[in-house]
């Protein structure tokens, strides 16, 4: 326990880690900044953005959450009209808030907006079994839920920036973890004793874990609680699609949100796990802290270049989202929702892998 607590200790109290920690949390809250300004919302004539926007749109939309109806629709264009304002350089109407754009983006009226040179106003309400979204209900059996939702957009979106940033933070603290032993000449001191040895290993690899599992959990509570407080926790009952790229009748669009934050979530976990994995494996085979950093980074970048030169996730390359920068985003879920088990089953097995083939390497290193 006390080597434990003193891995913990060097690894923490290096001014890489603090001033990368630091530096990940700012870009956090950048990030969730940004997305609560980019909202808008237009009542009774009336325009607001950032924070307000975001609480008047909750607020009008408490009252037609639930199953989206004619009715509804009809009350909704009755209550808040159609959006009509278009300014140059914006391609969306200026003047819409989450219900009426709902109305616009799913061909519940006549009105569309293509671009500020190919749009109409609309006029009138169209019945359901006429819109975009009869196809996902007949595909499905089931109604579509109206919520507020963008505050899962926006717990996504930072989720996934925040999560990349974290994976960089748990390279640079843990590719040296092995590697700096060696350097500054440590080995004969810690491999004085065969029991010594296999103990001070143990506690490097506990340490790692623990690290990286409190990286992950501080900007997964942090951006969560950020999105709750702000945004509230409605939305969880619409398709993924509605939250992310547009509904549409198709099965990697029909997720329902709360199955679809819970592979996100989950895939980020395990893509950090694999990262903690690969990367004292890295540093228990590399001479000093320089080769260490520089050989954990090109692995870690390296399934991007390779997915940029290939057809991407495509047949065989489905195999590259068990790569963890992959697993972190998590726009990958589109192209693996079928089998988004497989990269946590490979993450699983390979970072046993890593882990035994460190052990080995560095016990099996003598101390001179």
């Amino acid at each position: 326990m006390a080597l434990y607590k003193m891995e913990i200790y060097k690894i923490c109290h290096r001014k890489i880690f603090v001033v990368s920690s630091v530096c990940v949390i700012v870009i956090l809250l950048f990030a969730f900044g940004m997305q609560v300004l980019d909202e808008e919302a237009t009542v009774d004539g009336v325009r607001y953005i950032g924070y307000r926007a975001v609480q008047i749109n909750r607020q009008i939309t408490e009252e037609f959450k639930g199953v989206l109806t004619d009715e509804k629709v009809e009350q909704i264009a009755e209550k808040y009209g159609f959006p009509r304002k278009v300014e140059s350089g914006w391609n969306h109407f200026r003047d819409a808030n989450f219900l009426t754009q709902f109305v616009l983006d799913y061909n519940l009226s006549d009105g569309y907006m293509i671009s500020q040179y190919d749009y109409r106003v609309g006029k009138k309400t169209c019945p359901i079994a006429d819109s975009s979204l009869w196809a996902v209900m007949e595909l499905s059996g089931k109604e579509i839920i109206l919520e507020y939702y963008h505050g899962w957009s926006a717990f996504l979106e930072v989720l996934s920036m925040s999560m990349i940033m974290g994976s960089i933070l748990v390279q640079l603290s843990l590719s040296i973890i092995f590697a700096n032993e060696r350097q500054t000449k440590m080995l004969p001191l810690i491999f004085t004793t065969v029991e010594g040895r296999k103990t001070d290993v143990y506690a490097k690899v506990a340490a790692a874990f623990t690290i990286t599992g409190v990286i992950w959990a501080v900007i997964f509570l942090l951006d969560l609680s950020l999105c709750g407080i702000v945004y509230g926790f409605d939305g969880l009952n619409c398709y993924n699609g509605m939250v992310v790229d547009g509904l549409l009748p198709w099965p990697e669009r029909m997720i329902p949100m709360y199955y679809y934050i819970l592979i996100a979530v989950v895939l980020s976990l395990f893509g950090f796990i694999f990262l903690c994995a690969i990367t004292i494996c890295i540093s228990a085979r590399c001479k000093n802290s320089f080769h260490a950093v520089a050989v954990a980074a090109a692995c870690f970048g390296g399934p991007v270049l390779a997915a940029m030169f290939t057809d991407g996730f495509v047949g065989i390359g489905k195999i590259l989202a068990a790569a963890p920068v992959f697993m972190v985003i998590y726009r990958v879920i589109d192209d693996i929702y079928d089998i988004w088990l497989m990269p946590i089953g490979v993450a699983a097995v390979v970072s046993v892998i890593c882990v035994l083939t460190a052990y080995r390497k560095y016990n099996g290193q003598q101390g001179f």
